[in-house]
Order: structure tokens, then C-alpha cells, then sequence
């Protein structure tokens, strides 16, 4: 595989990148033998987090023969000093290792997030004496929020971020792009599938779904992008993601625009179940119901299952006031209220009516 520099950090990552977020999923005897196949196939960045349920134990098991062969890289949710530096120490012990070579606050994507960390005694704090003190060797951070990914770039606090990146939501990180060049900032990219849901998904107007292949070439396609991290579950699943970086060929500029156009169809409309437009002040699951939305309409789903989980729900669309406080807290900047409504007549009807 190709070799390229992970910004300033100057860890040299090979394009495909091992990513923890699904082999809680997995038995630990399946888990080490995908870990190992990946390790056997060159695969030299292993990324996992302290959210990852039981992920840093089951790479651990793997390190404690193999952790020469491979950066390793976790990462913590709390924003505080003592929360950090805990979750740094746990990491640690879970993953058999004395140092860790990238490590991340996760998922610094509210303004409350983005002020704790970077406080005085903030996680920003712990993570600095970690690396003075060698149980770190960078510091990186992974969000979803675009201008507040932006934001921390510019402080030049950090070496690395872990962003978002895919046929159906791509625009938004090639915006960050130019901002991390500028400062050196490694971008390495995670949901090339969509944890999945992509492959899933088609437009409404095209009768097919994107394929694996199409959307890691897609990915590989970036030369902005020095890696791509891809969630697998078996030997057979990280040899093909590696199969197709190995390959080489480059996307003609015929593909990649079919390609992208194929991805803006794709991405009309989509929810990606970020939780953003939460909580809704009438308390509504708009996430839950945008997703029974698309089973009917991206996957063809057309089972009476959708409708009756569409009753179950306390607060159906039908209970939407036109705040519109979720449109303007979308990073997509979805029509949801739009959508809720052609929830309400494709699912159907009211649970109950107000006394």
C-alpha cells in the first residue's frame, strides 16, 4: 500500500487504516484474528477509543506480541483535566502498551465541549503532560461539528483530526482541507461506509446502492487525505478494504465525477444520525423517525414493521410546531421538517390524539 505523511506528526500511515469501532460486535478469538490479518497485510495504523466498548481490550490482546508493528491510537470523550488523564491511564493498561502514539479528546463537537477542553483545567492540559511525559507521542481530536473542527485546527494545538468523510457527506470536510494544509494538521477519515448504512442506501431516484469498492476509491481518491480508516469484523473484510488500496488504479476524472454526482443524489435528504438537531423542545426522535423514512425510501423496506415502529413513538411527526430550532442546528442543513412531514403520510397516522 501507499505510505504518506500524517501531517506534522510525521507518522508515516499506510492509506488503510485499522479502525476498533465494530470488533465489540465480534468474539475475541474473531477480533485478534482480524487485527492480526491486518497487521500480516501491512496495515500499520490501529485506531480504537475508550467509547469503543470492550475494543481496547481486544486490540490489547493483539498488542501484547505485536505492538512494534503498528501506530496505535485511542482516544478519551471526557473534556476535563482529571477525566483525561484517567481515561489516558486506562487506555493504556487495556491496550498492553507503555505509549500510545496518537490520542484524541472525542468528539469535540459542541461550543461547551470546545471551551472545557481547552480551559485551563481542561483535557488539552492532561494530554500536554502525557506526551512531555512520553505516554503520548501527538495529540489529535475527532469531531463532526465543521466550523468548530475548523476552529481547533487554527489554535495549532493539535497534529491531527479525525473527520467524517463519504460518498453522501463529503463537500463539508473537503471545506477543511485548505485550513488544515495551512497548519499542517494530518486529516485522517472515518464512515467511508457510513458505519455501514450506506451500502444500504440508495437515491430516491436510482435503483441501486453504492458498493464497497466505489466508496473507499472514492475516499482513496483524496490525495488530501494520507488515511482512511475502515471499521471491519473479519479477516475477509480488512483483506478486501486492502485489496482495493493495493490496486492503485486511479479513479479516471469521468469516475470520480460520476462518482461524485452519484454521492450528491445519494446525500439529498440524508440523516446521518448525528443528534445534532437534539433535544427537540416537543420532544420528538427525529433522528428515529428520519431513519424509518429512509428504510421505506432508500432500502426499499416496505414491511408494516415500519409503520407499526412508527405508532410507537410517544411524539410522532405530527406533533412538529415549525420551530424549526432542528434546520438550524443541522450541519447538513437538512429540510426536517420537510421530511418529517412525508413521515407522517408515507408511515401514517397519529398514535393518539391530545384530550
Amino acid at each position: 500500500m501507499e505510505v504518506r505523511r500524517l501531517g506534522r506528526t510525521e507518522l508515516q500511515v499506510k492509506r488503510i487504516g485499522f479502525g476498533g469501532m465494530t470488533i465489540p460486535k465480534v468474539s475475541l478469538e474473531q477480533a485478534a484474528a482480524t487485527v492480526n490479518r491486518a497487521l500480516d497485510l501491512g496495515v500499520n495504523f490501529v485506531d480504537t477509543a475508550m467509547a469503543y466498548g470492550d475494543s481496547q481490550h481486544k486490540i490489547g490482546q493483539v498488542m501484547m506480541s505485536r505492538r512494534e508493528e503498528c501506530y496505535l491510537s485511542s482516544r478519551s470523550t471526557h473534556m476535563d483535566y482529571e477525566g483525561m488523564k484517567r481515561d489516558i491511564a486506562a487506555s493504556l493498561e487495556a491496550l498492553n502498551t507503555d505509549y500510545l502514539d496518537l490520542y484524541e479528546p472525542h468528539d469535540v463537537s459542541t461550543q461547551d465541549k470546545y471551551e472545557a477542553l481547552l480551559s485551563a483545567d481542561g483535557a488539552l492540559k492532561a494530554l500536554k503532560e502525557a506526551k512531555s511525559e512520553g505516554l503520548i507521542r501527538h495529540i489529535g481530536f475527532t469531531g463532526h461539528n465543521w466550523e468548530l473542527i475548523k476552529k481547533l485546527i487554527a489554535t495549532d494545538e493539535f497534529e491531527a483530526a479525525l473527520i467524517t468523510y463519504n460518498l453522501a457527506d463529503h463537500l463539508a470536510a473537503e471545506s477543511v482541507i485548505p485550513i488544515a494544509a495551512a497548519h499542517d494538521v494530518g486529516l485522517f477519515v472515518m464512515k467511508v461506509f457510513g458505519n455501514g448504512r450506506l451500502l444500504a442506501l440508495r437515491p430516491i431516484d436510482e435503483d441501486r446502492h453504492p458498493t464497497i469498492e466505489e466508496s473507499l476509491r472514492f475516499a482513496l481518491a483524496n490525495e488530501h487525505l494520507p488515511l482512511i480508516l475502515t471499521g471491519v469484523k473479519s479477516p475477509d473484510e480488512i483483506s478486501e478494504n486492502v485489496a482495493i488500496a493495493e490496486d492503485r488504479a486511479p479513479l479516471t476524472e469521468s469516475e470520480l465525477a460520476e462518482l461524485r454526482a452519484f454521492g450528491e443524489r445519494l446525500g439529498h435528504g440524508y440523516c446521518y444520525g448525528c443528534n445534532y438537531c437534539m433535544p427537540c423542545p416537543e420532544a420528538i426522535d427525529i433522528p428515529g423517525i428520519l431513519r424509518l423514512l429512509e428504510q421505506k425510501e432508500r432500502m426499499g423496506w416496505d414491511w408494516p414493521q415500519l409503520k407499526t415502529a412508527y405508532r410507537r413513538f410517544e411524539r410522532t411527526a405530527d406533533d412538529c410546531v415549525d420551530c424549526a430550532q432542528c434546520e438550524e442546528k443541522c450541519p447538513q442543513h437538512l429540510p426536517i421538517r420537510e421530511r418529517l412531514k412525508e413521515a407522517e403520510r408515507q408511515l401514517g397516522g397519529r398514535r393518539h390524539e391530545h384530550i
